[in-house]
């Protein structure tokens, strides 16, 4: 049977000026994560799995961003609901709840699963990231010499311990231990230690070795825990253009020219951050 199917193509806006040197043979770019119908001339391309090629995600925020959950990215992007994204330096994330890219002939407006810690200026780029939250950790010290005074408002603990001034600390021990006392002063003018100064004595024998822990609480005996930023890690740096444009099918890889040197002019072509200028050493944006 003959199936035969309408099409309509659209004008292509080339972006690449010059080819100078490509990959041989050129390269399959996997689709599975890609959101969008045509991968654009000019794209960034990076090193994936399994032998494919991915696509550098980037985007642009058309209206100031603040807080809330919707942001106003331009069109052209390949960004799809689960993604992360990031800003340029990549010290702040939200995760794409979904993309509305109907509404608006201008624009697609992005809603976030919870919102952005931080403004995005109109202009501003941004780019997929991957994100690890991390567990909340505690802070302490171990005590270096044992010390049997029970009026004692200062001892020793060894270098490498992140307490602070205002800080309550306690022994770990479950029974008998030092209950919070809250820090009044840190010296740490000798290479061995550090002594500890507290606002009231320590009010039991403190052993060598052991181990202190940042409290809620003056008297208590509850552990502070501290959050801990979640690590948000780039995309591979890109390697290469991709030298056409090419409709996106689903479930079918792309095979795609890639050119690792080029000249291509900025103002036509995909969003690039300098990072990615940076990385495509061999490509020249004008």
């Amino acid at each position: 049977m003959l199936t035969i199917e309408r099409k309509t193509d659209n004008r292509a806006v080339k972006c690449v000026l010059h080819k100078l040197a490509d990959i041989p043979g050129g390269v399959t770019v996997s689709v599975a994560n890609l959101g969008g119908a045509v991968l654009l001339e000019g794209t960034p391309l990076c090193v994936g799995g399994g032998g494919l090629y991915n696509v550098v995600k980037t985007g642009k925020v058309v209206t100031a961003y603040s807080s809330g959950t919707t942001l106003d990215i331009a069109k052209g992007h390949h960004f799809k609901a689960g993604d992360k994204i990031a800003n340029e330096a990549a010290t702040l994330y939200a995760t794409i709840a979904a993309i509305d890219k109907t509404t608006h002939p201008d624009k697609d407006v992005v809603t976030l699963a919870s919102g952005f810690s931080g403004a995005f200026a109109v202009g501003a780029l941004i780019i997929l990231v991957t994100a690890t939250e991390n567990a909340a950790v505690t802070h302490g010290a171990v005590v270096q010499g044992a010390v049997s005074s029970t009026s004692a408002t200062s001892f020793n603990v060894d270098k490498g311990h992140k307490l602070a001034i205002g800080d309550i600390v306690a022994s770990t021990l479950e029974t008998g231990g030092m209950t919070g006392k809250q820090i009044t002063n840190i010296d740490r003018g000798s290479d061995l230690y550090d002594t500890i100064t507290i606002g009231a004595g320590i009010g039991v024998a403190l052993a060598d070795d052991e181990v202190l822990v940042v409290v809620t609480a003056s008297g208590g005996t509850t552990a502070k825990t501290y959050a801990v930023p979640p690590t948000i890690t780039k995309q591979p740096n890109a390697i290469a253009v991709a030298g056409t444009t090419y409709d996106v099918v689903a479930n079918s890889n792309l095979f795609v020219d890639a050119w690792l040197m080029a000249v291509v002019k900025e103002s036509q072509s995909p969003y690039v951050t300098a990072g990615i200028k940076a990385a495509l050493k061999g490509v020249i944006y004008v």
